[in-house]
């Protein structure tokens, strides 16, 4: 049936819907999911064993069953906010100046994404706190109860245990989420609304099945690169559901297109993500093939089985049903895909949730620690740090892999839109983006991270080389020259890429070099002289945060220094060299600080077991040393080029905020880029 005309024929055009009816059409197919998805968690339970009866603790059948289903309800629940909040932060113009001109008319596609957020916040949040009493039951082995006993003890599992403290982690997140959306209009306060709404991965992946396995970091980092494709995957296919009764309406027919397009866009990269951590996450938990032949196996496969058709869908929405929306014949056959979707999707997350309640054929809790260094660190202790052994130690680190391959490939498809517009793009470009990549993968992943767990001069080299090197090898990369030149800007009041990182580098501040470079130098001192550093080390995802932080940082100092400025904004070389010298003498004082300081985490460097290398006093002057070879040399070698080259004014009447530089170029028979 189409989702905008009850009486609508296959083929016929758009008919126009009231608003009532499209609201109820969202309605019926939002909780048409949640039916299928609770269907689909009780099959596949009756399927695994889930919910069957425990020889010794058995909470009762309430609880074995309940759970499951709170599971579903939770996760499905957590999609639908996330999906409907990207959408009015990114997608949707949030304004309609079709009907009333003027900001306090909202679009009514906008407008209907905040409503369900909202609304389905409020089922997210309670089925949070389900969740988390049940969990505590089905742990402790006893049937809820309303006694003083019971209270208390789920109070000492909330505050006290790894698992109670997830879950209300997650619940207190729910809830702020849940005001937020009621409270906040502007696109901005939206999107930072969305962002707090995806940090409930954190969480999620430190409980899941696959952060049991051996090594517990890896199986973390997939599970967490998992999650963040499906809530934005399934997120976003439900609060196309939503809208598809605006959309396939003979009125909001003309912006269909546009929305299902900018989706698809998203979609495509949501899906790699899932399908790849989805595989890896399962070879940890199968253990081998024959894994395969359990019931946790079974439903694997039919999960596969499930997300390829998906694959599959959503080729066929690029390929041909995006492209038939407005059209008489076949308008409405994206929006019958949509809801096709989104009804998959339910049963997957279903099958999720029985997962999540099956034994796994490799033992979830993995074996306990018994060195010093496997009880800091979670590893044994590695080899001697050998030359060779910087290219032979690899524990590979999934969320920065995923990270790398997803940038490396949306920057070959930017190249490749470019030069079809006619644009030369410099392959010195895009030989320094995939080199930052390629560096950042290597260092996150092979001996600096290994042996930056243990000596103090390594992760050092490993901070710095995310903060300094790496960088300034992916701003020579001009990834925001190459987004100027590919992704035009919107003019319906959306917000995408080039309008999020035109607005994050408003003002003058902003791009200023000693600015940038100030936050650069307090920032790393603040890490290695206070408490953050101890947190680094004793927090995986304090680490993964911190390591964010200063590739952040540290290419927004980079793109100051490196970018191109129009007549009026050129970097004089007065400017840089006092820049420089700033930098390098900030620099210069950490090297200092390294050698008369008193040794930084003795506790931690102190107490590894460690019989090889230098001592950890003898090791933090290395890592002074570490500063002038992955901090300075590359700035010195930076700001001298920069100071040896003058500047070639841009003509006037060009400035914007992400400006063409000199890495691309444009053939005199092609028309200019809008």
């Amino acid at each position: 049936m189409p989702p905008d005309s009850e009486c609508a024929p296959m083929g016929s055009a758009p008919t126009e819907t009231p608003a009532g009816t499209g609201r109820w059409r969202s309605a019926v197919w939002l909780v048409a999911a949640f039916a299928v998805a609770v269907a689909a968690v009780v099959v596949s339970a009756a399927f695994s064993g889930a919910a069957a009866e425990r020889v010794a603790l058995d909470p009762g059948a309430f609880v074995r069953w309940a759970l499951p289903i709170a599971l579903t309800v939770h996760h499905l629940a957590l999609a639908v906010v996330v999906g409907c909040l990207i959408f009015a932060a990114t997608i949707l113009p949030p304004g309609d100046n079709e009907s009333a001109p003027g900001p306090s008319s909202p679009h009514p596609a906008f407008a209907r994404v905040r409503a369900v957020a909202a609304g389905v916040s409020l089922v997210w949040v309670g089925s949070a706190v389900v969740v988390l009493v049940l969990t505590y039951a089905n742990l402790a082995g006893q049937p809820v109860s309303d006694n003083a006993e019971f209270a208390s003890q789920l109070a000492y599992f909330l505050t006290d245990l790894l698992v109670g403290q997830a879950w209300g982690a997650i619940t207190l997140i729910a809830f702020l989420v849940c005001n937020l959306t009621f409270l906040v209009r502007s696109t901005t306060g939206l999107a930072a609304t969305a962002l707090l709404a995806l940090a409930t991965i954190i969480p999620i992946s430190l409980i899941g099945h696959a952060a049991g396995s051996d090594d517990h970091f890896a199986g973390v980092g997939a599970l967490a690169v998992h999650w963040i494709g499906v809530l934005v995957w399934v997120g976003g296919v439900a609060a196309l559901a939503v809208v598809a009764p605006i959309f396939a309406s003979k009125r909001g027919a003309h912006q269909a297109k546009t929305v299902l397009s900018r989706f698809s866009a998203l979609a495509g990269v949501a899906f790699f993500l899932v399908l790849t951590s989805g595989v890896l996450n399962s070879v940890l938990r199968l253990g081998g093939w024959e894994g395969l032949l359990s019931r946790y196996g079974q439903l694997i496969l039919i999960k596969l089985a499930a997300t390829l058709l998906l694959g599959a869908i959503g080729l066929a929405h690029r390929s041909w049903a995006i492209a038939q929306v407005g059209r008489k014949p076949g308008g409405q056959t994206a929006w019958r895909l949509v809801i096709a979707e989104v009804l998959i999707m339910a049963g997957i997350i279903g099958v999720t949730g029985a997962l999540g309640r099956t034994a796994p054929p490799v033992p979830r809790e993995p074996e306990p620690a018994i060195t010093p260094a496997e009880i800091l660190t979670g590893y044994l202790l590695p080899p001697d740090l050998t030359w060779f052994r910087w290219f032979t130690e690899w524990r590979w680190d999934w969320l920065w892999v995923a990270f790398a391959v997803t940038a490396a490939v949306v920057y070959f498809r930017g190249v490749r839109k470019a030069r079809a517009a006619g644009h030369r793009w410099a392959w010195q470009s895009t030989a320094s983006w995939l080199a930052g990549l390629l560096v950042l993968v290597y260092v996150t992943c092979a001996a600096p991270t290994i042996y930056g767990m243990v000596l103090i001069s390594v992760h050092t080299v490993m901070l710095l080389a995310i903060t300094v090197i790496i960088p300034l090898l992916l701003a020579l990369g001009a990834p925001l020259d190459l987004l100027a030149l590919t992704v035009q800007r919107r003019t319906d009041g959306s917000r995408g890429p080039h309008e999020w990182l035109h607005a994050a580098a408003a003002g003058p501040a902003v791009r200023s070099p000693l600015l940038s470079g100030a936050v650069v130098a307090v920032s790393l001192g603040l890490l290695y002289y206070t408490p953050l550093l101890r947190l680094a080390l004793d927090f995986w995802i304090a680490d993964q945060m911190a390591n964010l932080y200063f590739l952040l940082i540290g290419f927004w100092f980079m793109t100051t220094v490196t970018r191109p400025r129009t007549a009026a904004r050129t970097l004089s070389r007065r400017t840089v060299a006092v820049a420089g010298l700033a930098g390098v003498l900030l620099l210069w004082a950490t090297v200092l600080a390294f050698g008369v300081t008193p040794v930084l985490e003795v506790d931690w460097f102190g107490n590894l077991a460690r019989t090889w290398g230098p001592s950890i006093a003898a090791d933090q002057q290395h890592a002074g040393t570490s500063v002038l070879l992955a901090g300075v040399t590359p700035l010195v070698i930076l700001l001298t080029t920069l100071l040896l080259h003058r500047p070639r004014p841009t003509p006037a009447g060009t400035a914007g905020a992400f400006q063409p530089s000199s890495t691309a170029s444009r053939r005199p028979d092609r028309t200019d880029h809008p």
